[in-house]
């Protein structure tokens, strides 16, 4: 490798520059910024305004210098900007929850699909971090491949997931915040480690191990790294292991519920299943016949003999057994099918029957 490699891996760990004052106060000026777009992105629903504060966050350039600093074997600096960056990333959650506080958001509030996206990681998380720490790093290295830099920022996601831990956490869904924080960490650990490599592979491994201590020290780093990454990638399995089981024993109910509903027109809208509170909810609408609205009567009188026979109850028990209970919103329409034909009005078929057909 040529000397100009080494001096490369060099420019990277002083990111800096001489004014390390001066480069620390725009970092923070960026990193408000990019919070500030973040927060108001995730708060109007705007995946656009949110990849608008991926590109200004300046959080991956003292990542990818906690990656050199490993792979040089300088610890005491790698752990300078370690904390560093969460300091950064405390803040910025702090920042968030302000927003919204002196916004005075509505404890009624649903909260954004954009927020919660990211309150929910899972192992193929991982998986995108440590490809955008590979891209991020070759970028670097390669700096022919500058235009590459915006698409490596967009696909690792740092700031947006402390302004969704920010905004949780003055909805007080603490459980929810940890888990978006679990997202930052799961990208900080995944673009050290995956930076560590690029650095290594297209670097002078010849001087940087030239020195026993430093390959000790890079040894060091790298077990650090990978301990971290190791506590992350047991919690991300864990979930990840939950959602299969939520989305699969979902199915399942869904078709119990249809099959208990027999010929009753019943069309399922949402069915979720909480595998760690052991609370399931289904939302339902269902069909009345049509001369239902000219009756007086509790809702019960026009449910068919079959479904009264048989209470939901039972089914939800046998694919969900006794540990869970279940929240049942359910909606009534007055339904019927006309042939325009002949002018005779008859129950209306199934939902499901109409769209197969």
């Amino acid at each position: 490798m040529s000397i100009s490699q080494f001096s490369t891996t060099k420019e990277i760990l002083r990111f800096e520059g001489a004014n390390k004052a001066a480069y620390w106060r725009k970092f923070a000026l960026l990193l408000s910024l990019a919070v500030i777009i973040a927060t108001m992105g995730l708060l109007r629903n705007s995946g656009a305004v949110v990849i608008a504060a991926m590109l200004v966050a300046p959080l991956m350039t003292p990542i990818l210098g906690i990656a050199s600093s490993i792979v040089m074997g300088w610890v005491g600096r790698a752990l300078v900007l370690m904390l560093t960056v969460w300091i950064a990333a405390g803040c910025s959650i702090v920042i968030s929850w302000l927003i919204v506080w002196i916004a005075d958001a509505p404890s009624t509030l649903l909260l954004p699909d954009e927020v919660l996206s990211r309150s929910n990681p899972g192992a193929e998380d991982m998986v995108v971090a440590l490809a955008a720490g590979i891209a991020g790093a070759y970028v670097q290295i390669r700096k022919s491949e500058i235009s590459l830099l915006p698409g490596a920022a967009i696909g690792v996601s740092l700031v947006p997931p402390l302004a969704a831990a920010g905004i949780l956490l003055y909805f007080g869904e603490q459980e929810a915040a940890y888990e978006a924080t679990l997202l930052f960490a799961t990208n900080f650990g995944a673009i050290i480690f995956s930076a560590s490599l690029v650095y290594i592979i297209l670097g002078p491994r010849e001087r940087l191990f030239r020195k026993a201590h430093r390959g000790v020290k890079f040894t060091l780093g790298m077990t650090v790294t990978l301990a971290f990454l190791s506590v992350v990638l047991v919690q991300l399995l864990a979930a990840t292991y939950l959602r299969y089981i939520e989305t699969g024993t979902e199915a399942v109910l869904a078709q119990r519920t249809k099959e208990w509903a027999g010929d009753t027109p019943v069309e399922i809208i949402r069915v979720d299943v909480h595998a760690r509170t052991k609370i399931a909810e289904i939302w339902v609408l269902l069909d009345l016949p049509s001369d239902a609205q000219y009756k007086i009567g509790s809702l019960d009188d026009f449910l068919p003999a079959a479904m009264k026979e048989h209470p939901f109850r039972e089914a939800a028990r046998e694919v969900l057994g006794e540990d869970y209970k279940v929240v049942v919103r359910y909606q009534t329409r007055i339904a019927w099918l006309v042939d325009l034909a002949t002018e005779t009005i008859d129950v209306a078929p199934s939902v499901d029957t109409v769209r197969e057909d």
